[in-house]
């Protein structure tokens, strides 16, 4: 087993170095897009039925156009037999791009999807209280009723309708009558 957040982190010092670190991001969200698109091509990487000569062909074939370093890093990944953990170098290569580049990764879940406007007054709110470039994507969850789920760098601030209703019915339950 090797560690995701080493490799992730050696990937990006590597891409930095040589000043190809955003073209290096952009390719590593195309092989990420790829490989949940097809997650049968995760597994026939880390099957040992195929020959290991036989992946880093696949790999040259499927992600030859891509930045030599992310492709010698694909291909590290699959002589370690260490395939599963992709997405886990991956994402620790994001947290170590967003450190440099001072961005903040934030998801806005809403019950029905946030307009524009929304969406711009709540990345520059984030980017005044934090002093960092907000990255924000908006999921919907019908569930949460109205309101809003933020996450961003570890928090969850949860004023959704439904963590309101839970809070009153927990309170309810709680009080003896």
């Amino acid at each position: 087993m090797i560690d995701a957040a080493a490799y992730g982190k050696a990937l990006f010092e590597l891409s930095q170095e040589a000043g190809e670190d955003k073209r290096v991001q952009g390719e590593l969200e195309l092989v990420r897009r790829a490989l949940r698109e097809q997650p049968q091509y995760m597994t026939l990487l880390d099957t040992p039925a195929v020959q290991t000569e036989e992946k880093l062909g696949l790999l040259k074939q499927a992600f030859g156009g891509v930045q030599p370093l992310l492709l010698n890093f694909l291909c590290l990944l699959c002589e370690k037999r260490a395939y599963s953990q992709f997405s886990a170098c991956a994402e620790a290569f994001d947290a170590c791009y967003d450190e440099a580049h001072n961005f903040l990764r934030a998801t806005a879940i809403t019950a029905v999807p946030m307009q524009e406007r929304q969406k711009t007054a709540l990345r520059e709110k984030l980017a005044h209280i934090t002093g960092k470039t907000v990255l924000l994507t908006n999921r919907t969850d019908p569930a949460l009723v109205g309101g809003i789920t933020l996450r961003y760098g570890g928090v969850q601030l949860d004023d959704s309708i439904r963590a309101r209703l839970d809070k009153l019915r927990r309170s309810l339950s709680e009080t003896i009558v």
